[in-house]
């Protein structure tokens, strides 16, 4: 048995499905598509799932990955590739399916593109200032629903603006796992800038080394 790793595009409509729909919907394409994977014992049998960083409701992804079991060791990566496109929706992609090369774990950091309806001068300063400040203490909530407080500085790797669009590369896929509208909630708070309109979409997935998870 061998993981198979599937990426794919989750854009436009797709992006208002939560995360637990999303794995009724992956279960109903490879159903759908017919390609052999391996499903679990027992009364309730399902295809074995394991998504990489669940994708936040409202985010676009562009490089999301999904693996799956197969029992099969000569299994057509590209016929199985194939298979998935030909029964997916208009605003899931599926670009690519190969074998896992890095265990889920490795997973480091998450690339994000912020796009705003607009950045006068004035707004763009207080981002670089926001971004370049040694400590930014905000409060997170906590599991059982409490809230404490936390530096997210040291958990911003990478930060750029260019025009109306923010980019940024934050730790993911640990406990240290840092949500893009945490930080933005603390950018408008701390910076006295009024709440505007953005949009989020996850451009990349990268392992501990900055390198394209694989």
């Amino acid at each position: 048995m061998k993981n198979v790793r599937i990426f794919y595009k989750k854009k436009g409509r797709m992006k208002f499905v939560s995360h637990l729909d999303m794995n009724r919907f992956m279960s109903r394409i490879i159903n759908k598509a017919k390609v052999p994977v391996w499903f679990t014992e027992g009364f309730n049998r399902h295809a074995y799932l394991n998504f990489a960083v669940p994708l936040s409701l409202g985010y676009e992804g562009l490089y999301e990955v999904l693996d799956v079991k197969t029992e099969d060791d000569n299994c057509d990566l590209n016929g199985f590739l194939t298979a998935l496109q030909k029964v997916s929706v208009p605003d899931i992609e599926f670009f690519a399916v190969s074998e896992a090369v890095l265990k889920m774990k490795e997973i480091g950091f998450a690339e994000f593109e912020i796009l705003f309806d607009g950045v006068s001068p004035e707004f763009a300063d207080k981002i670089n200032l926001f971004f370049e400040s040694k400590s930014i203490i905000c409060q997170k909530t906590t599991k059982k629903g409490g809230t404490k407080d936390i530096d997210i500085a040291p958990l911003i790797r990478k930060y750029s603006l260019d025009g109306n669009k923010l980019t940024l590369v934050l730790t993911a896929g640990n406990e240290d796992n840092l949500n893009p509208s945490l930080v933005m909630s603390a950018l408008f708070t701390q910076c006295g800038i009024e709440p505007i309109y953005y949009s989020v979409t996850r451009t990349m997935l990268y392992d501990k080394e900055l390198k394209p998870f694989k």
